[in-house]
Order: C-alpha cells, then structure tokens, then sequence
C-alpha cells in the first residue's frame, strides 16, 4: 500500500495469516516533514525523489521510520493519524480492522473539520455566484473521506445511544443485585461507558457550535443536537449518582 494514514485516522490492526510485510510507520505528526513543495504527500517514501530539498524541503527534517517486518500469525497495531506504507516480500493474506473509540473520536472529527477546509480552499473562487456552496463542500467532502457533517452527527448519536443502553443495563443490574453491585458495575464497563460518553458530549458540543454544521437543514436530525446533548449529560449525572 502506498504512503497513509487510515481512513478517519482510525486505529486499526492486521494479522499475517501467512506470509511476511514489511512496514514502514511514522509517528503523527512526521508527515509533515514528507511533504512536498505543494503540500502533497509521497507515494512511495523509499523513493531518491524525496532527498531533493527543491521537492520535499522538509524531508531532512523528517525523523527514519520504524521499520517492522511481520512474520506469520503476528499483529501489528497502528496508532490514530500514523502514516505508514506495507510491502508485502511474498504472498500474503491479511485480516485487517479499523476502529475509532473515546480516546480519538475528536482526532475524527479534527480530520473532518481539516478535509472540509481543504474543499473549501479548493472551491473559494465559487463562494459567491454559488447560493449553495457550503452544501457543495459538504458534498465534495463526502465524496473523498465517505462522510459529511450531518451523517457525522448520526454516527456520535448511534454511538451515544449504545452507551446509554450499556449504562441503563448496568443500572438495573446493580438495583437487582445489591449484594453485588460492584460485580454489576463491571460487567462491560459502566466506566467505560461513562467514558465514552464525556467524549462523545465534549465532541458534539464542538459540532453543534460549528459555524458549517449550523449553517446545514438541521431539521431532519432527530433528535435536534442540542437534545441529544442534554440526554447525553443527563445519563452521565445519573450513572455518577
């Protein structure tokens, strides 16, 4: 695989079944030595190109990636926003998975915010003769990362919605089971889900007060973001009690 980060810098693993890979991974942040004079990132960072200060001036800057090779039944894990680039030595098959939880569900939505100034750069000449050019970044923006603002939304409510069910489930538990209510507690985390939730309510309150998301027909999210937020906190209380 070429030079990247995965999708919605997303932590992810993948397991050998069989074969060997080398990888190459920079910590967050690295990239930005690796760019070009035009801001663009390599395909390939073995490439002599990059050792050229008039393409890549940063490069010298750049610290040498770590450098794993991936044996059979062994599993890399790769960090939110590490850019990295895979070789295979020889046939290989993969079983890969990415994720996003409490701990980097703002570096999402800080991704978010920076591809749609991205667009938005890209497309600043139209802003005037064009009635809908905040939804036409939106749209541009889906079309390259796969999500826009509002299905952001839905993603945090179906993830807040699932933590609250965790919560209400302990709840009962622990009310059922006084003698044991600290077995209760622990059974897939209250904690846990408290967590999650304090990080999804820190994230939506910057959502909801964002200048491009409010300037969006918010009449179809149900619930409004400014309820959801209040039930949020309002779980959060109740679980702490």
């Amino acid at each position: 695989t070429p030079f990247h980060a995965d999708v919605f810098r997303s932590y992810s693993w993948s397991a050998n079944v069989c074969g060997r890979k080398k990888w190459l991974l920079y910590p967050a942040g690295q990239e930005e030595f690796l760019k070009d004079c035009h801001g663009n990132l390599p395909f390939d960072v073995t490439a002599p190109d990059l050792r050229d200060e008039r393409i890549y001036p940063r490069y010298s800057q750049s610290q040498p990636p770590l450098e794993i090779i991936q044996e059979a039944g062994e599993i890399v894990f790769i960090p939110s926003g590490w850019h990295h680039q895979v070789h295979n030595l020889e046939d290989t098959i993969s079983i890969n998975h990415n994720w996003v939880n409490g701990c980097n569900v703002a570096v999402m939505w800080c991704f978010l915010q920076d591809e749609l100034a991205a667009v938005q750069r890209e497309i600043s000449q139209w802003k005037e003769p064009m009635d809908d050019w905040h939804l036409q970044c939106q749209l541009i923006m889906k079309s390259c990362t796969g999500i826009d603002y509002k299905e952001f939304y839905n993603f945090l409510k179906v993830i807040a919605e699932n933590r609250i069910s965790i919560l209400e489930k302990g709840l009962d538990e622990e009310s059922s089971s006084q003698n044991n209510s600290k077995a209760a507690i622990s059974t897939l985390g209250m904690l846990h889900a408290v967590f999650d939730l304090k990080r999804t309510v820190k994230v939506l309150s910057s959502l909801s007060a964002n200048e491009d998301f409010r300037k969006l027909d918010l009449s179809s999210l149900s619930p409004s973001p400014e309820a959801l937020l209040q039930h949020l906190e309002s779980a959060i209380d109740t679980a702490l009690l």
